[in-house]
């Protein structure tokens, strides 16, 4: 098992280099306000043979969470998701069923995950073999709790207070790809004060990087850079200084945005996205740019693709297009006869002409899934942010992606884009409180109201058909006083 801790502080947090000490135990350092990633990758032949076995019947998988609270970040840890539980599969072609069934156990340590029936996932119309899902996911208390069980013997404590310490994480990401045959788990701590600290162990290999940003004489003009210390525990005696550059995926754009629903809400709700600026405060060589949102709807709400064709209503809400929706989508059954986990969408925006610098609004149309009856005829349906980026082109910029030894794949929305694709992100801003999703009240049957349904509908029949039968009787009346007159 090889591991790999890398801090990322802010140039105003300075961290003075004799202040790090490489001990025994680990790296011992001070607290500063900083961004920490933990990154873990393991051979098949080091893993559970349960889980083993099941990855070697699969041809990748890729599992992100991020949480459902507002956090801040450092470069080059900019890229953004919808909160919750996202699972991109693509299983081998002749184990298919079976290895749904056995990720969806799997997937059970992180909570209650409905999943078991193969209709949950839906199919990628840009890449069909590949099959995604998603759920709410508030927080890692149950995957910690399942760790703990699990993987941790009961006289290592170490290893449970590094599991612990996933109840802050932002995000985590589990990556299995038969192409090189590894298991790689990443998690990220968004930007606070910590303690520079990483423990050492005789069981894995274990590199330390403190860094900060900088620009090396031959950085590029789309390149992160970064200078600081690189130590390997256990091999070193004291960090070695060390500065590079490289191209990244993911740009923070210096625009922000919130997500809300408008007022009256009911059954055809509409979604309003606020950003707080229509130009990108990012390089100009980032070449040509689209802004663009990518929305991750539960099952109870759902986008009609068919109404997103029409120009003319996409225009009046400051929408481009549809590029993209996840199929099936059933337009009509109520939400618990759906078997889908829901749907995701790509909606490209279309800003202001000619660009001010100012705030604008982007309004998505949607529609809310019949309910279960309730007993006060409403129901709360909570709704994830969207991520929203603007989406640049980098070809013919001699642009080489794969250089970044931080860099994230497989978030759901980057396979519906040319590899090289760069994502200038706004950062999501919750509305009040720090929890980002936007709330969605929806009307429902009173519970108890369905016996008064099912005696209107009764009664609306048995209506209908006595006024047919009248009529019918009214007319061979009418018919026979005239054959009698005649």
């Amino acid at each position: 098992m090889r591991e790999r801790v890398t801090f990322i502080h802010g140039s105003d947090a300075h961290v003075d280099p004799s202040a790090l000490q490489l001990q025994p135990a680990g790296l011992l350092g001070p607290v500063t306000t900083a961004v920490r990633q933990d990154r873990l990758t393991w051979s098949l032949d080091e893993l559970p043979t349960e889980l083993a076995s099941f990855l070697r019947s699969t041809s990748a998988v890729h599992v992100r969470w991020t949480t459902i609270d507002e956090h801040d970040t450092l470069e080059p840890f900019s890229s953004r998701l919808s909160p919750g539980l996202f699972v991109s599969f693509m299983p081998a072609t002749d184990t298919a069923r079976d290895s749904k069934k056995t990720l969806c156990g799997l997937l059970q340590a992180f909570g209650p995950c409905d999943c078991m029936k193969a209709e949950a996932f839906t199919s990628d119309a840009g890449t069909p073999a590949t099959l995604s899902l998603h759920q709410r996911l508030d927080d890692l208390s149950a995957l910690v709790g399942w760790s703990m069980g699990e993987l941790c013997a009961d006289t290592d404590p170490v290893c449970h207070s590094r599991l612990r310490t996933l109840y802050t994480a932002a995000s985590l990401d589990v990556s299995f790809d038969s192409a090189d045959r590894l298991l790689k788990v990443a998690a990220f701590w968004p930007l606070r004060e910590q303690a520079l600290t990483a423990a050492a162990s005789d069981k894995r290999r274990t590199e330390v990087g403190v860094f900060t940003k900088d620009a090396p004489p031959n950085m590029g003009p789309l390149q992160v850079g970064l200078g600081g210390l690189l130590s390997v525990l256990g091999e070193h005696k004291e960090p070695s200084p060390t500065l590079f550059a490289f191209s990244s995926r993911h740009r923070p754009s210096g625009a922000s945005f919130s997500s809300g629903f408008l007022a009256p809400m009911g059954l055809h709700p509409t979604l309003q996205l606020r950003l707080s600026t229509d130009t990108m405060a990012a390089d100009v060589d980032a070449g040509e740019c689209v802004p663009y949102a990518h929305l991750t709807l539960p099952r109870a709400v759902f986008a009609d693709r068919y109404q997103l064709e029409d120009k003319l209503l996409l225009a009046s809400k400051n929408l481009s297009a549809l590029r993209h929706s996840t199929l099936p989508v059933d337009l009509e059954a109520p939400e618990y006869a759906t078997k889908t986990w829901g749907s995701s969408i790509l909606l490209e925006l279309k800003p202001p002409m000619p660009p001010s610098g100012q705030a604008w609004t982007v309004e998505v149309p949607l529609h809310a899934r019949y309910l279960k009856p309730t007993a006060s005829g409403y129901d709360e349906v909570q709704v994830p942010y969207p991520a929203v980026f603007w989406a640049c082109s980098s070809e013919g910029a001699a642009t080489d992606l794969s250089d970044n030894p931080f860099d994230r794949r497989h978030v759901g929305y980057d396979s519906l884009f040319p590899p090289e694709t760069m994502f200038w992100h706004a950062t999501p801003v919750a509305e009040s409180g720090t929890k980002l999703v936007s709330s969605l009240t929806v009307p429902t049957l009173r519970e108890g109201g369905e016996a008064w349904v099912r005696l209107g509908t009764t009664a609306a029949v048995a209506l209908g058909l006595a006024w047919l039968v009248v009529r019918l009787v009214d007319v061979g009346r009418k018919k026979g006083e005239a054959e009698g007159k005649q």
